[in-house]
């Protein structure tokens, strides 16, 4: 890790809020100009009570020993303004968290995204719409959702039990996360990040920011049943601030449970009745005519391999001789523009005739 990117680590560590620390950040430019300056009185006053800690963290054997100690938990960090940090966060986010814990596969950022996320409280005819239309979208895009039971719990198993893959977005530390035995499975068909270092408890102040984390690395957002209090809302609030696609599925009149969704769209979302809806409104739709379009070089080769049949991504990287990770960039990138569909089990069909 360069000393920049410690420097981050260290600074969102610091005990600071995160719009404190991006107001230092102003201030100094880089954190390693923040560390110093760890001298001035300036520094102190702005820190208050944080200081005396972030003074003695700022040891580089102190950050070398707590550093090792998340690669052996298995988490990988992703700074700002670095490789792998999500571009879609940045581009959206006044105030986007300096590093991301992540545990599993992180070129899912990467993907097409889409949020998937409801009420706790949830109806049976909640449940069931989130993990059938999450399995369904799974083909197209990786479901992104939290880890509350409830609406978030049954899209990420209906995403993976479809074959397709999840990003679940936590308030807490990893540690502090029971990880169900249907995520642990997934493989690196699965991606648990947090904003928060290992440790971190989950609290009632945190949410707002992890539902804003929530919204900004997907694509689109779709709220399946919420009530007029439910957090879901927040992350609804998010995707309308930040300029992402807002759909919700309609509810009973009569339940309670649905007054939060029925009132987002009265409110302008996009009302979804079925999971085409939001693959339509999102640009994916089926059917392009291939005279319409030309293929050249890889992605020639894909089209040209998939006449034959639907493919496993295994198979389709072994044609390209491309590693996995530029395999999946490119079918990202093919299934953005409608050429491409992703299955269950890994396999890919072509959409064009």
């Amino acid at each position: 890790m360069t000393d920049e990117r410690k420097a981050y680590y260290w600074l969102h560590t610091s005990g600071l809020s995160l719009r404190r620390r991006h107001a230092l950040l102003e201030i100094y430019g880089a954190p390693s100009e923040i560390m110093a300056d760890l001298g001035s009185e300036k520094l102190r006053e702005f820190c208050g009570g944080a200081y005396d800690e972030m003074l003695r963290r700022a040891d580089e054997n102190v950050l070398n020993e707590e550093l090792y100690g998340l690669r052996r938990k298995g988490l990988r960090l992703l700074v700002t303004g670095h490789p792998g940090y999500p571009e879609k966060l940045a581009a959206c986010e006044e105030y986007p968290p300096h590093v991301l814990y992540c545990k599993g596969n992180t070129e899912l950022l990467g993907r097409p995204t889409l949020a998937v996320v409801g009420s706790r409280a949830s109806t049976d005819y909640g449940r069931r719409v989130a993990g059938e239309w999450a399995a369904e979208l799974s083909g197209t895009f990786v479901i992104v959702s939290g880890h509350a039971t409830g609406i978030d719990t049954y899209a990420l198993r209906g995403a993976l039990d479809a074959g397709g893959s999840v990003i679940c977005v936590l308030a807490c530390g990893h540690d502090r996360f029971d990880m169900p035995e249907f995520l642990s499975a997934a493989g690196d068909r699965a991606l648990v990040m947090s904003a928060y270092p290992p440790g971190f408890v989950a609290n009632k102040f945190v949410y707002h920011e992890r539902n804003r984390l929530l919204s900004g690395i997907s694509d689109g957002v779709l709220i399946v049943e919420a009530g007029e209090k439910s957090g879901a809302l927040i992350t609804a609030t998010a995707a309308a601030e930040q300029g992402k696609p807002l759909f919700a599925v309609p509810g009973s009149v009569n339940s309670t449970r649905s007054a939060g969704t029925n009132g987002l769209l009265r409110n302008g979302a996009t009302a979804a009745t079925r999971p085409g809806d939001v693959l339509e409104d999102m640009g994916y739709e089926k059917g392009c005519a291939a005279e319409e379009m030309t293929f050249t070089g890889e992605r020639a080769t894909v089209v040209e391999l998939l006449r034959e049949g639907d493919k496993h991504f295994d198979d389709i990287a072994a044609k390209l001789g491309k590693s996995a990770g530029e395999t999946a960039e490119l079918l990202g990138e093919m299934e953005m523009e409608g050429i491409v569909e992703r299955k269950m089990m890994n396999n890919y069909s072509l959409l064009v005739r």
